[in-house]
């Protein structure tokens, strides 16, 4: 079977800031450097998968400007399938990031293109979801087209990976159809060890929390596993997290299990983290083997 993934979400053109530290309010800092590339989470976390070895078809809205023919480019290049890849009037979606010395960033968006993805939008592509066997969603779109696009992949019998980033306090109540919840830390606090309980127990859902450096927290039923990440040194954290979404989702794909699945995906995190940018640093399926290989040697 082939291990096709459909990805909706964003699909952003990055502009990257180096400073020394994150500036306090009223503070003004230079940059040692600017960087324009693309990103998003959406974007990233196809590309991922791809790199991974997925077939992939990405669902998203790009604006009519330049940088949406650019990043059409972009994709078709991966190797993935645009044709859900939709052109909208106005400015495609761009997001403003801070990198420090310690590898740590923050992030501005403003989304452009990517709130014109409508439910209704979403739903004429409804022959996209059928035949891929994971469907991958995140926050960075408007909820209710995730939330139609988590119905549509139901309905195909596809299995459905949620990364809620940003976080969104309706995913809390349960409105989101989805199979696999991949957290990060913050996420995890937002929802209380409570709310993760009961979200979890409503429709045999697993949840998957990701903590940098930490062990990788999973939970299964009533059972919590911890599997810890290759130890690095990072460089660049920005799209670590959507390296791991993507990679794991590429996994599950491809049939293997979840505990597996997290294996490699912290691999491919940890690797992402090693070189500057977002979709720049994504590792391919091949170096991820081999860390997977080194990992295993050392443990």
């Amino acid at each position: 079977m082939d291990s096709w993934i459909s990805v909706v979400g964003s699909l952003n053109v990055d502009l990257t800031f180096r400073v020394p530290s994150f500036p306090v309010p009223g503070e003004t800092l230079i940059a040692a450097e600017a960087v324009t590339s693309f990103g998003g989470k959406g974007g990233n976390q196809a590309i991922a998968a791809k790199r991974a070895g997925a077939k992939v078809r990405m669902i998203g809205c790009l604006g009519d400007d330049e940088q949406a023919i650019q990043y059409r480019v972009r994709l078709g290049e991966e190797g993935i399938d645009c044709a859900g890849v939709m052109r909208t009037e106005g400015r495609t979606g761009v997001a403003s990031i801070a990198l420090n010395d310690d590898g740590e960033n923050t992030i501005i968006v403003d989304p452009g293109a990517n709130f014109q993805l409508t439910p209704g939008k979403v739903a004429n592509l409804e022959h996209l979801f059928r035949g891929s066997v994971v469907t991958l969603l995140q926050l960075e779109c408007p909820i209710e087209s995730v939330v139609m696009a988590a119905r549509l992949a139901r309905d195909a019998g596809s299995l459905v990976v949620l990364n809620p980033s940003p976080w969104n306090a309706r995913v809390i109540e349960g409105d989101i159809p989805c199979d696999i919840l991949v957290l990060n830390e913050g996420e995890a606090a937002a929802m209380s060890p409570a709310a993760l309980d009961h979200f979890l127990s409503s429709g045999d859902r697993t949840g998957i929390v990701t903590r940098g450096a930490l062990p990788t927290q999973i939970f299964m039923g009533e059972k919590i596993q911890e599997i810890a990440p290759p130890t690095i040194s990072p460089v660049d954290t920005v799209g670590a997290g959507d390296t791991f979404a993507g990679v794991f989702s590429a996994s599950l794909a491809e049939g293997k299990e979840v505990l597996d699945s997290v294996r490699i995906a912290n691999c491919a995190a940890a690797l992402a983290t090693l070189q500057e940018g977002a979709q720049e640093a994504i590792p391919y399926k091949d170096a991820i083997m081999e860390m997977m290989l080194r990992q295993s040697a050392s443990s």
